[in-house]
């Protein structure tokens, strides 16, 4: 198992709270900050997922741990949205049948709860890793690996936008498909990433981002690239319009997050046990978090008439809601933890003694 690291954990929670603060209208309060949130906070993500990437396992066994960390609790997740809205909601059975088998798909344009994207691609990103490791890292020399790995960046760059959408004919029916299953056609991008957190945790230590003057620098370049230059990213709808820009503006804001997070490792317990909570809880946040927040912003909104003030307030509930979910519905719940892909502690799995009830 691998060691935590504090700053990793702060770097996931500043992360989630940028994911859910992105999926709101936030652009109304600052179109600037919405920008800035969209040029690096999908591959801060990628970035933290892969800096703990074990490639030394089978890779039967690798494809296991990430189908139950990933695959499992996206299925599941699917699974539990369509059963409240059929039971609940006066959903059709078959309307319900037909959104999970278009959620099968697993790209974000096919499923309700659009941010669940995220699973299936992290899913298929890993397994890229995997197999990029399995051949480049027989070489075992780290600039090689690192030149084939910008040359991937270039080369999704020749075809980022060509299956988004794209059109497929099957027993001469023809139909028009945005992106491949589990958005493979986005492998390269986010896959740079991914295999970039890989290599920065063995080419850096913690002394690394302790650095006061490059937290202040890439604070600084970053904001200045996103001013200066009008390059949008937005990995779910194959946005990337300029590969240098944005990926400069990535890299930088990645960087910026984790000499953040180092720092308030280091000068502030408190703020550090908050956000390493919401770090370690991120999953949950990820999941749940749109549905709150869209449902007690449109509700304020409509008692304040203050979009403003509605659309941080939806930001807030839809935070707090995912916590009280994770709190008080799955956290002690060994069932649920195993459904959401999370170890069971083994006191967990241990059965209660019977009571000679039933």
């Amino acid at each position: 198992m691998s060691k935590r690291i504090e700053y990793i954990d702060i770097a996931r929670g500043i992360g989630i709270l940028l994911v859910v603060l992105a999926h709101n209208d936030f652009g109304y309060v600052s179109e600037f900050g919405r920008k800035l949130i969209y040029s690096f906070h999908m591959p801060l993500f990628f970035f933290l997922s892969g800096y703990f990437l074990n490639v030394s396992l089978p890779f039967i066994e690798f494809l296991k741990k990430r189908f139950n960390s990933l695959l499992k609790p996206y299925l599941f997740t699917i699974f539990l949205i369509y059963f409240v809205s059929v039971s609940f909601n006066g959903m059709s059975f078959q309307t319900a049948l037909q959104r999970i088998i278009k959620s099968l798909y697993g790209a974000g344009y096919y499923i309700d709860w659009v941010q669940l994207w995220f699973l299936p691609h992290l899913f298929a990103v890993s397994l890229y890793a995997f197999v990029f490791f399995a051949i480049v890292g027989r070489w075992n020399i780290r600039y090689v690996r690192w030149i084939v790995l910008v040359l991937t960046l270039g080369i999704s760059s020749l075809f980022l936008k060509d299956f988004y959408p794209f059109n497929l004919s099957i027993f001469g029916k023809g139909y028009e498909l945005f992106g491949l299953p589990f958005s493979i056609d986005l492998v390269l991008l986010s896959g740079f990433f991914f295999i970039l957190g890989s290599e920065v945790r063995q080419a850096s230590t913690e002394k690394t981002f302790e650095n006061i003057p490059l937290l202040i620098a890439s604070g600084i370049a970053m904001v200045a690239l996103v001013y200066f230059f009008d390059a949008l990213s937005d990995f779910n709808t194959r946005t990337f319009e300029s590969y240098f820009i944005n990926t400069l503006e990535a890299v930088i804001g990645i960087l910026f997050v984790l000499c953040l997070s180092r720092q308030i490792e280091l000068r502030t317990k408190r703020l550090a046990s908050l956000f390493k909570y919401f770090g370690q809880i991120s999953l949950f946040i990820l999941l749940f978090h749109v549905p709150i927040q869209g449902f007690w912003g449109q509700r304020i909104n409509g008692v304040t008439d203050n979009l403003t003030f509605s659309i941080w307030a939806g930001f807030v509930m839809g935070v707090a809601g995912s916590v009280l979910i994770h709190e008080l519905f799955i956290k002690a719940n060994p069932v649920a933890l195993w459904w959401f892909g999370r170890d069971v502690k083994p006191q967990e799995r241990k059965a209660p003694a019977s009571s000679g009830t039933m």
